[in-house]
Protein backbone atom coordinates (compact mmCIF):
# COMPACT_ATOMS: atom_id res chain seq x y z
CA UNK A 1 0.00 0.00 0.00
CA UNK A 2 2.58 2.27 0.72
CA UNK A 3 3.99 1.91 -2.53
CA UNK A 4 1.43 3.75 -4.33
CA UNK A 5 1.32 6.58 -1.65
CA UNK A 6 1.92 10.13 -2.72
CA UNK A 7 5.02 11.46 -1.49
CA UNK A 8 5.00 15.25 -3.08
CA UNK A 9 2.07 16.40 -0.39
CA UNK A 10 4.72 16.10 2.69
CA UNK A 11 7.28 18.87 0.54
CA UNK A 12 7.08 22.41 2.09
CA UNK A 13 4.56 25.05 0.76
CA UNK A 14 6.75 28.14 0.45
CA UNK A 15 3.89 30.87 0.76
CA UNK A 16 1.33 29.29 3.18
CA UNK A 17 -0.68 32.34 2.99
CA UNK A 18 -0.96 31.79 -0.43
CA UNK A 19 -2.34 28.37 -0.55
CA UNK A 20 -4.44 29.52 2.43
CA UNK A 21 -6.18 32.07 0.33
CA UNK A 22 -6.50 29.46 -2.67
CA UNK A 23 -8.56 26.87 -0.29
CA UNK A 24 -10.66 29.85 1.56
CA UNK A 25 -8.79 28.91 4.80
CA UNK A 26 -7.22 31.28 7.16
CA UNK A 27 -3.59 31.85 6.67
CA UNK A 28 -1.18 28.63 8.47
CA UNK A 29 -0.07 29.00 11.78
CA UNK A 30 2.24 27.06 13.93
CA UNK A 31 0.23 25.09 16.39
CA UNK A 32 0.75 25.79 19.67
CA UNK A 33 1.43 22.40 20.81
CA UNK A 34 4.30 22.14 18.65
CA UNK A 35 6.69 24.31 19.90
CA UNK A 36 9.24 22.92 22.67
CA UNK A 37 8.64 23.11 25.89
CA UNK A 38 12.25 24.19 26.57
CA UNK A 39 14.55 26.04 24.28
CA UNK A 40 17.08 23.72 22.36
CA UNK A 41 20.09 24.40 21.03
CA UNK A 42 19.74 22.77 17.77
CA UNK A 43 16.22 24.78 17.31
CA UNK A 44 15.68 26.88 14.49
CA UNK A 45 12.73 28.74 14.87
CA UNK A 46 13.14 32.62 15.20
CA UNK A 47 15.95 32.61 12.46
CA UNK A 48 15.57 33.03 8.75
CA UNK A 49 14.17 29.10 8.14
CA UNK A 50 12.00 28.64 11.05
CA UNK A 51 12.23 24.55 10.10
CA UNK A 52 15.32 22.22 9.62
CA UNK A 53 14.92 20.76 5.84
CA UNK A 54 12.72 17.18 5.98
CA UNK A 55 14.61 15.04 7.33
CA UNK A 56 15.24 11.36 5.57
CA UNK A 57 17.08 8.86 7.09
CA UNK A 58 18.10 5.49 6.01
CA UNK A 59 16.76 3.26 8.83
CA UNK A 60 13.86 3.44 11.32
CA UNK A 61 15.11 6.24 13.65
CA UNK A 62 13.19 6.79 18.09
CA UNK A 63 11.60 9.38 19.05
CA UNK A 64 14.59 11.15 20.68
CA UNK A 65 16.61 11.36 17.24
CA UNK A 66 13.71 12.79 15.99
CA UNK A 67 13.22 15.68 18.67
CA UNK A 68 16.74 16.25 18.30
CA UNK A 69 16.78 17.11 14.90
CA UNK A 70 13.89 19.17 14.59
CA UNK A 71 14.04 20.87 17.82
CA UNK A 72 11.37 19.69 19.94
CA UNK A 73 10.03 18.10 22.89
CA UNK A 74 9.86 13.96 22.95
CA UNK A 75 5.92 14.80 23.64
CA UNK A 76 5.76 16.84 20.10
CA UNK A 77 7.13 14.21 18.28
CA UNK A 78 4.90 11.05 19.87
CA UNK A 79 1.67 14.48 18.75
CA UNK A 80 2.90 14.00 15.49
CA UNK A 81 2.89 9.90 15.38
CA UNK A 82 -1.26 10.12 16.05
CA UNK A 83 -1.90 13.11 14.01
CA UNK A 84 -0.22 11.29 10.91
CA UNK A 85 -2.42 8.55 12.37
CA UNK A 86 -5.30 9.87 12.21
CA UNK A 87 -4.85 12.15 8.76
CA UNK A 88 -3.56 8.46 6.90
CA UNK A 89 -6.23 5.91 8.42
CA UNK A 90 -5.41 3.50 5.49
CA UNK A 91 -2.11 2.65 7.20
CA UNK A 92 -1.47 -0.01 10.12
CA UNK A 93 0.11 0.92 12.83
CA UNK A 94 2.88 -1.34 11.83
CA UNK A 95 3.58 0.25 8.67
CA UNK A 96 4.36 3.60 10.94
CA UNK A 97 5.87 2.27 13.98
CA UNK A 98 8.15 -0.81 14.57
CA UNK A 99 7.96 -3.48 17.92
CA UNK A 100 10.90 -1.84 19.25
CA UNK A 101 9.19 1.75 19.26
CA UNK A 102 11.21 3.25 16.50
CA UNK A 103 9.68 4.74 13.91
CA UNK A 104 9.40 3.82 10.61
CA UNK A 105 11.07 5.83 7.42
CA UNK A 106 7.60 6.40 6.14
CA UNK A 107 6.26 7.28 9.41
CA UNK A 108 9.60 9.96 10.20
CA UNK A 109 8.86 11.32 6.57
CA UNK A 110 5.12 12.11 6.97
CA UNK A 111 5.92 13.24 10.31
CA UNK A 112 8.33 15.84 8.56
CA UNK A 113 6.04 16.25 6.21
CA UNK A 114 3.60 17.84 8.75
CA UNK A 115 6.45 20.13 10.67
CA UNK A 116 7.70 21.29 7.46
CA UNK A 117 4.33 22.08 5.91
CA UNK A 118 3.56 25.41 7.56
CA UNK A 119 -0.09 24.05 7.21
CA UNK A 120 -2.79 23.57 10.23
CA UNK A 121 -3.39 19.60 10.25
CA UNK A 122 -6.66 19.67 8.77
CA UNK A 123 -5.52 21.67 5.65
CA UNK A 124 -2.22 19.39 5.29
CA UNK A 125 -5.14 15.98 6.32
CA UNK A 126 -6.86 17.64 3.26
CA UNK A 127 -3.77 17.65 1.32
CA UNK A 128 -2.69 14.44 1.70
CA UNK A 129 -6.08 13.23 1.06
CA UNK A 130 -6.05 14.90 -2.58
CA UNK A 131 -3.08 13.66 -3.51
CA UNK A 132 -4.17 10.20 -2.78
CA UNK A 133 -7.61 9.75 -4.09
CA UNK A 134 -7.01 5.91 -4.74
CA UNK A 135 -6.25 5.15 -0.88
CA UNK A 136 -8.75 7.41 -0.31
CA UNK A 137 -11.71 5.76 -2.02
CA UNK A 138 -10.16 2.43 -0.74
CA UNK A 139 -10.47 3.35 2.94
CA UNK A 140 -14.41 5.12 2.19
CA UNK A 141 -15.26 1.60 0.32
CA UNK A 142 -13.92 -0.06 3.67
CA UNK A 143 -15.51 1.77 6.13
CA UNK A 144 -18.75 1.45 3.90
CA UNK A 145 -18.54 -2.24 4.47
CA UNK A 146 -17.82 -2.13 7.83
CA UNK A 147 -20.93 0.33 8.68
CA UNK A 148 -23.05 -1.77 6.69
CA UNK A 149 -22.18 -5.00 8.26
CA UNK A 150 -20.68 -4.08 11.60
CA UNK A 151 -20.82 -7.64 12.73
CA UNK A 152 -18.89 -8.81 9.55
CA UNK A 153 -21.20 -9.76 6.52
CA UNK A 154 -23.53 -12.57 6.84
CA UNK A 155 -23.05 -16.48 6.16
CA UNK A 156 -25.50 -19.18 5.53
CA UNK A 157 -26.79 -20.93 8.12
CA UNK A 158 -28.72 -23.98 8.31
CA UNK A 159 -31.39 -24.29 11.16
CA UNK A 160 -32.78 -27.77 12.41
CA UNK A 161 -36.04 -27.96 12.88
CA UNK A 162 -38.28 -30.65 14.33
CA UNK A 163 -40.75 -32.02 12.35
CA UNK A 164 -44.70 -33.04 13.53
CA UNK A 165 -45.78 -34.96 10.90
CA UNK A 166 -45.45 -38.39 11.75
CA UNK A 167 -43.04 -40.93 8.45
CA UNK A 168 -45.55 -43.70 7.78
CA UNK A 169 -43.23 -46.88 7.84
CA UNK A 170 -44.21 -50.13 6.06
CA UNK A 171 -44.53 -53.55 8.34
CA UNK A 172 -42.05 -56.52 8.21
CA UNK A 173 -43.19 -59.59 8.35
CA UNK A 174 -41.08 -61.57 10.83
CA UNK A 175 -38.19 -63.83 9.02
CA UNK A 176 -38.08 -67.37 10.77
CA UNK A 177 -35.13 -68.98 10.24
CA UNK A 178 -33.64 -72.67 11.35
CA UNK A 179 -30.30 -73.18 11.99
CA UNK A 180 -28.75 -77.03 12.48
CA UNK A 181 -26.20 -77.38 14.71
CA UNK A 182 -24.11 -79.79 13.45
CA UNK A 183 -21.28 -78.85 16.16
CA UNK A 184 -21.42 -82.47 17.38
CA UNK A 185 -21.20 -84.33 14.73
CA UNK A 186 -18.29 -82.23 13.52
CA UNK A 187 -16.55 -83.08 16.49
CA UNK A 188 -16.80 -86.67 15.75
CA UNK A 189 -15.56 -86.34 12.71
CA UNK A 190 -12.64 -84.89 13.36
CA UNK A 191 -12.08 -86.98 16.17
CA UNK A 192 -11.97 -90.10 14.04
CA UNK A 193 -9.65 -88.61 11.70
CA UNK A 194 -7.49 -87.88 14.02
CA UNK A 195 -7.45 -91.29 14.96
CA UNK A 196 -6.89 -92.18 11.22
CA UNK A 197 -3.96 -90.26 11.02
CA UNK A 198 -2.59 -91.97 14.45
CA UNK A 199 -3.48 -95.56 12.63
CA UNK A 200 -1.83 -94.44 9.49
CA UNK A 201 1.42 -93.22 11.36
CA UNK A 202 1.52 -96.64 13.54
CA UNK A 203 1.50 -98.47 10.55
CA UNK A 204 4.13 -96.61 9.10
CA UNK A 205 6.21 -97.01 11.55
CA UNK A 206 5.57 -100.76 11.67
CA UNK A 207 6.40 -101.25 7.66
CA UNK A 208 9.31 -99.03 8.36
CA UNK A 209 10.18 -101.86 11.32
CA UNK A 210 9.77 -104.95 9.12
CA UNK A 211 11.31 -103.81 6.17
CA UNK A 212 14.68 -102.71 8.46
CA UNK A 213 14.32 -106.13 10.00
CA UNK A 214 14.05 -107.98 6.53
CA UNK A 215 16.61 -105.79 4.94
CA UNK A 216 18.90 -107.26 8.31
CA UNK A 217 18.17 -110.73 7.93
CA UNK A 218 18.86 -110.62 4.10
CA UNK A 219 22.19 -109.35 5.30
CA UNK A 220 22.77 -112.05 7.54
CA UNK A 221 22.12 -114.62 5.11
CA UNK A 222 23.93 -113.65 2.34
CA UNK A 223 26.84 -113.26 4.73
CA UNK A 224 26.05 -116.76 5.80
CA UNK A 225 26.18 -118.18 2.02
CA UNK A 226 29.05 -116.51 1.16
CA UNK A 227 31.00 -117.38 4.46
CA UNK A 228 29.95 -120.96 3.58
CA UNK A 229 30.74 -121.00 0.04
CA UNK A 230 34.52 -119.77 1.11
CA UNK A 231 34.48 -122.65 3.45
CA UNK A 232 34.22 -125.10 0.21
CA UNK A 233 36.83 -123.21 -1.61
CA UNK A 234 39.26 -124.13 1.26
CA UNK A 235 38.56 -127.31 1.49
CA UNK A 236 38.89 -128.08 -2.23
CA UNK A 237 41.93 -126.26 -1.77
CA UNK A 238 43.00 -128.60 0.88
CA UNK A 239 42.04 -132.16 -0.53
CA UNK A 240 44.01 -130.98 -3.51
CA UNK A 241 46.80 -130.10 -1.70
CA UNK A 242 46.51 -132.97 0.50
CA UNK A 243 46.39 -135.54 -2.63
CA UNK A 244 49.34 -133.92 -4.27
CA UNK A 245 51.01 -134.60 -1.26
CA UNK A 246 50.23 -138.36 -0.88
CA UNK A 247 51.31 -138.46 -4.73
CA UNK A 248 54.66 -137.36 -4.22
CA UNK A 249 55.18 -139.57 -0.76
CA UNK A 250 54.46 -142.05 -3.04
CA UNK A 251 51.44 -142.92 -0.53
CA UNK A 252 48.67 -142.84 -3.37
CA UNK A 253 49.21 -144.76 -7.08
CA UNK A 254 48.93 -142.81 -10.00
CA UNK A 255 47.01 -143.79 -12.52
CA UNK A 256 48.90 -143.84 -16.19
CA UNK A 257 47.63 -141.35 -18.30
CA UNK A 258 45.40 -142.54 -21.16
CA UNK A 259 46.29 -143.15 -24.34
CA UNK A 260 46.33 -141.08 -26.86
CA UNK A 261 44.92 -142.13 -30.36
CA UNK A 262 46.88 -141.56 -33.35
CA UNK A 263 45.97 -140.07 -36.34
CA UNK A 264 45.50 -142.34 -39.51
Amino acid sequence: MTENFVMSAFEPIADANAHSQETGMPPALEPLNELPTTPSTTSYEGGANAHPPLWQPTEPQFTKAIAEYYGVSRKSVQQWFQKVKDACPWFAEVDLKLPDERYTLLCIELMGGYRTSGLPFEAWKAQLWEQNPDLVAAYQASEACSHKYPEGPKTASITVQESDTALMVPGIQPLHLTVIDSTQRLTEAISSLNTTLQQFVSNDQTLEDALKQNAAQKGSRLGTELAIAEIGSMMQATEAARVELAKKLGLLSIPPDPPQQQSA
